[in-house]
């Protein structure tokens, strides 16, 4: 074979050689991704469900659809038809009295937020923070101009305007209905003149309070985003924390997720809208609450916006629990079926660092009349 013909000959076969490789590979590639279609959907039943209680609890019926042992429903009827105050009954003289006998030190906490325009809220921007305004110039005018004295007199008052579900505040009955009624069958609340299910009915909440840090226990502080508490985190704290969860409590819940507020945005600087912390939170999952019932629990609290889990909702998933019922579980059992209470943006930081686990717990809310929810400031006394 002359020089000059076998330059041409070997280039081509090499280009054949190549181009039958390139095809081999490719088959090969595409048999892999057809295995990995034909893997996929197995690979997938394989995986744990994201939150196996939520499907454990897909069959059973929700707790309020369940009649009631004195009416319809829950504790209908429990305390008489004209009933307001549902589960604070169950806090007789004799339980608050007990209660009153842990104050062994005289340490007063106060587990509130400070109100202000940025105060912890959920449901942005139409749950505004408080706008506190002062009335005129202080009190500190006389009747003729450059005549004032500051030895005379001075003073000021303001005004606020807020709403009611911001910072730390109590749910009342009001807040959650069903069906055109409230707890006990009340009637539901209206524009003007809601005398039922209001702040005004509730008068005051004295008991035992017991703090289970839940982020302490499991060393995560704070718990991860949307992460279920079950009731099995919430007895091994107890136990963990050598206290004992009785009937006719108050339980506040530790998560840890208060610091999440005030996080900065991707670029390190004040995110404003708080992104951290209003993604799904962790909270109390449905699972207890058929605990929570039998314990006769008169209210929960916690450091979240809603006390409960996947608060705000992950848009990714759907609810599986009480054959996929997408409200929220807990604001439904507590206030419309068993007439207890909801109290959401506590700041329990100082109560976990002294360990504080038990306490006479006492709220005196404003007695706003036709107020549904009303902010407070609960205290703790050791």
């Amino acid at each position: 074979m002359a020089g000059g013909d076998a330059v041409p000959q070997i280039l081509t076969a090499l280009k054949e050689t190549a181009m039958t490789r390139r095809a081999s590979r490719l088959v090969g590639l595409g048999s892999l991704a057809v295995y990995l279609c034909l893997l996929s959907p197995a690979v997938a039943s394989a995986q744990p469900a994201p939150f196996p209680l939520d499907d454990k609890l897909a069959s059973e019926p929700a707790p309020w659809t369940v009649p009631g042992k004195w009416g319809p429903r829950g504790n209908w009827g429990r305390w008489g038809e004209q009933d307001r105050r549902g589960m604070l009954n169950y806090l007789t003289p004799d339980l608050v009295m007990k209660a009153a006998g842990l104050v062994k030190q005289g340490k007063v906490y106060a587990l509130g937020e400070e109100m202000h325009s940025d105060v912890p809220r959920a449901i942005t921007p139409s749950r505004f923070g408080p706008q506190t305004i002062i009335e005129n110039d202080g009190y500190d005018r006389v009747t003729q101009p450059g005549q004032f004295d500051p030895k005379r007199q001075q003073g000021a008052a303001s005004f606020t305007i807020m709403h009611n579900h911001v910072g730390t505040h109590l749910d009342t009955f009001a807040h959650i209905y069903r069906e055109n009624s409230l707890f006990n069958n009340m009637p539901p609340p209206k524009p003007v003149g809601t005398v039922h299910g209001d702040a005004a009915s509730v008068k005051f909440m004295v008991g035992r309070g017991v703090l289970l840090d839940v982020a302490k226990y499991k060393g995560t502080d704070p718990l991860p985003r949307n992460y279920w508490i079950t009731l099995e985190d919430l007895q091994n704290t107890a136990k963990a924390q050598n206290v004992e969860i009785r009937k006719g409590d108050i339980l506040l819940i530790r998560t840890g997720w208060r610091k999440m507020w005030d996080q900065p945005g991707p670029d390190g600087r004040v995110d404003l809208a708080h992104r951290q912390y209003l993604q799904p939170q962790p909270g109390v999952g449905p699972d207890s609450l058929a605990f929570f019932n039998d314990m006769e629990i008169v209210a929960i609290g916690s450091d979240t916006a809603a006390v409960e889990w996947n608060f705000p909702a992950d848009p990714g998933y759907t609810r599986k629990a009480f054959g996929g019922f997408q409200g929220l579980p807990l604001h439904v059992d507590f206030i419309w079926n068993r007439g207890a209470y909801i109290i959401e943006i506590l700041n329990l930081d100082e109560l976990a660092k002294d360990q504080a686990y038990e306490f006479l717990f006492v709220v005196g809310p404003l007695l706003f009349r036709g107020g549904i929810g009303v902010p407070i400031n609960p205290i703790a006394i050791r």
